[in-house]
């Protein structure tokens, strides 16, 4: 597990540097108008947060790292004679963005 602490915290610093420089350049423009039903249904159609992990699209579903689920399903590691993918393949392509061996 080491080995995956280290390669997370590695990537931390130059996103941090990246979000900071991003928000400084950029950190008075305005994203979204809200209105409160808006809030209350649920923030659709609202540009609010920003992932870098996965993304929700209305027609093709939802995109984990770039990959869809079909995607994942046949390149994730499975256990032997298993047909699904294990839970920590995902959890280490959240972390990393790669796909794990």
């Amino acid at each position: 597990m080491s080995s995956l602490k280290e390669k997370f915290a590695s990537s931390l610093e130059p996103m941090r540097a990246k979000v900071k420089s991003f928000v400084k350049e950029h950190g008075d423009v305005k994203i979204s108008e809200v209105t409160v039903a808006q809030a209350y249904g649920g923030m659709r159609g609202v540009k609010c947060m920003v992932t870098e992990t996965s993304a929700l699209d209305p027609v093709e579903g939802i995109r984990f790292r770039g990959f869809n689920i079909p995607e994942l399903r046949e390149k994730l590691p499975k256990a032997p004679g298993g047909e699904e993918p294990l839970p920590e393949g995902i959890f280490y392509l959240l972390l990393t963005g790669e796909l794990p061996s």
